[in-house]
């Protein structure tokens, strides 16, 4: 597909009348669960997971041997509300990204990003509309230099999440949710979850 094309296409561009993308107000941009407590502690990788300030992609093929792919299960525009309103103004156009971290035959990690659309370059919007390539991946292309702020974790019973893996539905999920800096802006948030009873063999 003509890159160009694809970007004249895409839901931010103005229509031939002038106007603005209608895009309306999203209120469930991430997957909500109800929060549970695990008594059971978290194994040494699965915190390594939650706590590492680089990409979980690399650590999860060490941890597993496997080549890692990303496939995309979704994505949609949206408009920014009140939840957003520590990184962007109210009503700016962001997109939302969900996709899997997968491996020959198991989906190891699930992932939700919501990005402030503006702020990313055409090459990166490009890719993010058209492709599964890893957000990662198109920063290192492009030399761009990010970091994260870790916001918080939870566990939670998370049912349209735990049907992306090999557990029952009551299963605990494990999340973690940053932010993404550039140049002191924030480009968006991540939240990567995965099953609790997941990465709990010692390496």
């Amino acid at each position: 597909m003509d890159m160009n094309k694809s970007i004249k296409c895409n839901p931010l561009d103005k229509s031939e009348s002038g106007e603005g993308p209608k895009l309306l107000p999203q209120k469930n941009f991430v997957s909500e669960g109800t929060e549970v407590v695990v008594e059971q502690p978290l194994s040494t990788f699965q915190q390594i997971l939650l706590k590492t300030d680089g990409t979980v992609t690399d650590l999860i093929a060490l941890y597993t041997g496997e080549s890692i792919k990303v496939k995309k299960v979704g994505q949609k525009m949206f408009l920014s509300d009140v939840r957003q309103e520590f990184f962007c103004p109210p009503e700016t156009p962001l997109l939302e990204r969900n996709v899997l971290l997968c491996g020959d035959n198991k989906n190891y990690l699930y992932a939700e990003s919501v990005f402030v659309f503006g702020l990313l370059s055409r090459s990166i919007q490009y890719k993010l509309l058209e492709t599964d390539c890893p957000i990662g991946l198109m920063w290192k292309e492009e030399k761009l230099e990010t970091y994260r702020h870790i916001l918080g974790h939870k566990t939670e019973i998370c049912e349209t999440v735990s049907a992306y893996f090999d557990v029952p539905s009551h299963t605990p999920i494990v999340s973690r949710t940053y932010s993404i800096y550039h140049q002191s802006k924030i480009l968006g948030t991540i939240t990567e979850k995965f099953p609790v009873t997941y990465f709990r063999e010692n390496m």
